[in-house]
């Protein structure tokens, strides 16, 4: 195989991949910020510093992320459970991205689909550094909130798990990492969706 047709390849899947090869770059920053900051230094999680283009999707990622996480709180709340209303906060943050991602999908909408699954892998890197934050209570919250406020120091508490809140951290973390890697390769199973699809339509 020549250069020539090796670039004419390229040049055929690019405008197919060109998301996924921005994440593979972007994650690579993401994931190192977590992983120094669930393995050693807690605070990376909310002071690190990231390329200049990529800071600006992490600041968007991270505030939203933040609305939508006190969000959940006050829309689980009105169920009045209180274990229910400490977990709306991270449940909302995940599930809002998930459901973005699904309706994506559904439409053929692929890119849209990969930045939603980024953003959920995010959502669950948060929630692992917030777990991993739960026996020492390091982090600062919001709105100045006393230490007994933090939501996963009383989750784990109530679940008997505070003791193993590492491993919590490490699974949620295992989690999003699956997702941003789903985000990379989804083109790959978009590819033989529309296949499938073209498939169908000529019978």
């Amino acid at each position: 195989m020549d250069f020539s047709s090796v670039k004419k390849k390229v040049l055929t899947q690019l405008p197919t991949w060109w998301l996924s090869v921005l994440l593979v770059f972007f994650s690579w920053f993401i994931i190192k910020q977590f992983w120094i900051a669930i393995g050693s230094n807690i605070y990376r999680a909310v002071s690190y510093d990231h390329v200049f283009g990529f800071s600006i999707v992490y600041f968007i990622m991270d505030n939203l992320s933040l609305i939508i996480h006190e969000a959940g709180h006050t829309i689980f709340g009105i169920f009045g459970w209180r274990f229910l209303t400490i977990l709306g906060g991270t449940l909302l943050e995940c599930l809002i991205p998930f459901m973005v991602a699904v309706i994506a999908w559904r439409n053929q909408k692929l890119f849209l689909a990969q930045a939603a699954l980024y953003w959920l892998g995010f959502t669950w890197f948060d929630a692992a550094a917030y777990a991993a934050d739960a026996f020492y209570r390091q982090l600062p919250l919001i709105g100045n909130l006393p230490r007994s406020a933090h939501d996963f120091f009383n989750l784990l508490s109530q679940l008997n798990l505070l003791s193993n809140y590492k491993t919590v951290a490490w699974v949620l973390f295992s989690i999003g990492l699956s997702m941003l890697i789903l985000s990379i390769i989804l083109p790959f199973f978009h590819n033989n969706r529309s296949r499938e699809v073209n498939l169908d339509l000529k019978l």
